[in-house]
Formats: C-alpha cells, structure tokens, sequence
C-alpha cells in the first residue's frame, strides 16, 4: 500500500495514475478484510464480538479524522508528502501486528489467547 500510495502520488500522466490508484484500492482492500479477520480471531470468545465490533468502530473514526489530517499536509507539503505521512502509518501498523500481535497461525481459534499470555 505504502509503494503504490507513493507511486499515485508522484504519478504525473493519466493511465500511471488510474494504473496505481487501481492497485492501491486493491491492496487495500485486501489488507482491510485481512486485518478485520485478523482482529476477531484475537480476542477472547465471550467478547470476541463486541471487541471486534469496537475495533472496526475505531477504524470508521478514524477514516472519518483522516481528512483533517491528511488535508492540510497536502495543501501545505503537497501529495508525496501526504502519501508519505500514509506510507508511516503503514509501516507503524505492520511494525506493531509484527512485534506485538499473537501469532495465530496454525493455533486453534480457542487457544490463541492462552499462547498469547
């Protein structure tokens, strides 16, 4: 997302820009559907829903902030450096599900929390 975000950006003629907004969308899309998955296998059974629920309530807040900061750094420092602010965030999330999330492959749905502790 991160490369294809930068790329959009920085793209200047019609078809690089539709081209690398089309594989944008698409890897994030894919991520998001990955990443809501990902959140619903790590919480406990008894709350597993209403957590869930809440995480993907936080991530519509959020998308609804974005503008407000993703806006004055575009007027300000121009496209690369907003897709470059999106790029960081990217990074800090895979960082984060990288060091700090459970791993949850292979382990059943039941038993993830109790490898987690």
């Amino acid at each position: 997302m991160a490369l294809f975000g930068l790329l959009f950006g920085l793209a200047s003629s019609s078809i690089v820009i539709v081209l690398f907004g089309f594989l944008y969308t698409l890897v994030s899309n894919v991520f998001s559907n990955g990443f809501h998955i990902f959140q619903a296998e790590i919480f406990p059974t008894p709350v597993r829903a209403t957590a869930a629920g809440w995480g993907y309530s936080l991530s519509r807040l959020m998308s609804g902030v974005m503008p407000f900061v993703l806006l004055p750094i575009l007027h300000a420092d121009g496209v690369v450096a907003m897709f470059s602010a999106v790029a960081a965030a990217m990074v800090l999330i895979m960082i984060d599900i990288g060091v700090f999330a459970p791993r949850t492959t292979g382990i059943a749905l039941e038993t993830v929390n109790d490898v987690a502790i």
